[in-house]
């Protein structure tokens, strides 16, 4: 009979094989397999990733079963072994803890729905920096108590303690009380890196009322254009406790991976959407709370589930009918569905917001990113139509492409695709798409203020945002939201300010789309902006005559 250690070795390697022999194979092994025998880290990392495969990719509802309740059996064993879960620690798996540093409406969000399993472990800053933040945060009649050495932040705060509070809810009620805008903030929270230990009791999934199995008798490879065609997607009409749910599993599968992406941590239930895809896939899209939103461009985020799982997320800039975009997917389902997954994303976005380009920035495919250089994130993009923008680099993909071709167990080696990394991406689904992202309205940005204001930011900034609101009949434009949109398009659309006094129209729909950006729905945000030629044609002029001067 096999050791454990081979057997769990071998059904790691078979876990994206599919047919009769395969099949049986697993269910063998699934059968026999002791885990609640095994202490060794690496061993129980991969039977911890084989069973989530296989629930994600099941071949049959035998499999699919047993792998559910092996994984449960894996968390027992896991949270009463204690030399186990050591082994485990930061890793993420079900069971163990990990430690490090959060967003604050993270740290926050965790304390308030598992106020047993997060704990304050240590700040990152020394006491003269926090005492620093607090005196910045706290209300300026209390902090003057830190002034000339009157007291230090730790007494102080242990004074005020109540009884059931520990310091970590001290921070929070601190924080949270604060008038300060939630941006700086959040970066006040940062500056004194206050690590957190959480505790994962439970395993991400959605609720059973959204799961669907879906069960393979084998894996789609090729790309979605050489399949049977994307069926439409459907939206689900959530209710308050899926929505919650879905918001969870999509927070917690990220901080499982030491991960945070804005739209997620800052979303709210009345901003998410949820569609049902093919082959067990499905799809929640997450828009921002008003006051974390971008003020130009329209910053969302996804998760992607299969069976239940969250397998990947990320992503997506909006502008006008453009999307940047970023796709990762989680370690443990690498080897499955991913160019269709990545393929499935593309068509959704396209359908639901109405994209005719995408484009992907160098980080996303390696710059700077040794994981999207181990994973060949380049060739996920490249291979759904994606091509670099520099010519340096669409030459190279291009010959490496042939390589690849002609030889199937050629594999671009990293310095080749460092070098890819180096280049934008883009798709063009229409040539009628707009050609420019808000990074490229960000150098516009600068060339404006270089060319029209010799670089001097404080004249070209002082009062653009009143004389803009005036333009535009906003009466309440000193409201934060809507301050901060008007801040942050005044100097691009006051360059242009006699074609603007001069076109009532576009005046009247800048204030829609201002007061939408700052209080209403990201969704109708992106809609109204592409019903805006005028816009869309004042910005290309801005482009063609700032873009090349910065």
């Amino acid at each position: 009979m096999k050791s454990s250690k081979e057997q769990i070795a071998r059904l790691f390697s078979i876990r994206n094989m599919y047919g009769k022999k395969a099949s049986s194979e697993k269910l063998q092994i699934l059968n026999s397999i002791l885990i609640k025998t095994s202490t060794n880290k690496k061993l129980l990392q991969d039977s911890y990733a084989a069973l989530l495969f296989m629930i994600a990719y099941p071949d049959n509802k035998t499999v699919y079963n047993i792998a559910n309740t092996l994984l449960k059996q894996l968390r027992d064993h896991i949270q009463k072994n204690e030399k186990a879960a050591y082994s485990l620690y930061n890793t993420g798996i079900t069971g163990t803890s990990v430690c490090a540093a959060f967003s604050f409406e993270v740290v926050k969000w965790l304390r308030k729905t598992r106020p047993g399993d997060i704990t304050l472990s240590s700040f990152e800053a020394d006491d003269d920096k926090i005492q620093t933040v607090l005196s910045v945060v706290m209300p300026k009649t209390e902090s003057e108590i830190f002034q000339d050495g009157n007291a230090e932040w730790k007494g102080w705060l242990k004074q005020l303690k109540k009884n059931e509070e520990d310091l970590l809810d001290q921070f929070i009620s601190i924080f949270d009380s604060s008038d300060i805008r939630s941006g700086v903030k959040e970066e006040l929270w940062n500056t004194i890196g206050l690590n957190v230990e959480i505790n994962f009791s439970t395993h991400c999934c959605l609720p059973e009322s959204l799961i669907s199995p879906f069960y393979h008798r084998s894996l789609i490879r090729k790309e979605i254009k050489k399949q049977a065609p994307l069926v439409k997607p459907v939206r689900v009409k959530l209710s308050e406790n899926e929505a919650e749910q879905i918001i969870d599993c999509s927070k917690m599968i990220l901080v499982r991976h030491l991960r945070e992406i804005d739209p997620t941590s800052f979303t709210d239930l009345k901003y998410v959407s949820y569609y049902q895809l093919p082959r067990g896939f499905s799809i929640a899209l997450m828009g921002m709370v008003p006051e974390h939103r971008h003020p130009v461009d329209s910053y969302l985020s996804y998760t992607i589930f299969k069976n239940g799982l969250p397998v990947s997320y990320g992503g997506s800039w909006i502008l006008f009918d453009s999307g940047r975009f970023g796709f990762n997917v989680f370690p443990d389902y690498r080897g499955g569905e991913s160019k269709y997954m990545f393929e499935l994303l593309l068509q959704l976005h396209s359908k639901v917001f109405n994209l005719k380009r995408f484009t992907v920035d160098p980080y996303q495919i390696g710059k700077d990113n040794s994981d999207g250089i181990h994973s060949g994130s380049f060739w996920i993009y490249y291979h759904a139509g994606f091509r670099p923008l520099q010519k340096e680099q669409r030459e190279l993909a291009a010959s490496e492409a042939a390589k690849i071709l002609n030889n199937k167990k050629y594999r671009s080696p990293a310095s080749v695709l460092k070098t890819l990394a180096n280049s934008r991406q883009e798709l063009i689904m229409q040539k009628s798409a707009v050609r420019f992202d808000v990074t490229d309205l960000s150098r516009a940005y600068a060339g404006i203020l270089k060319e029209k204001f010799n670089g001097n930011r404080l004249k070209a900034e002082k009062d653009s945002a009143k004389k803009l609101a005036g333009i535009l009949q906003i009466k309440n434009y000193q409201d934060d939201n809507i301050n901060f949109v008007l801040k942050n398009w005044s100097l691009l659309l006051l360059s242009c300010e006699k074609e603007l006094l001069q076109n009532s129209g576009l005046k009247k729909l800048l204030k829609k789309l201002f007061m939408m950006k700052a209080k209403g729905s990201e969704e109708d945000y992106i809609k109204t902006l592409q019903q805006s030629p005028d816009l869309k044609k004042m910005m290309e002029g801005l482009l063609e005559k700032y873009l090349d001067t910065f």
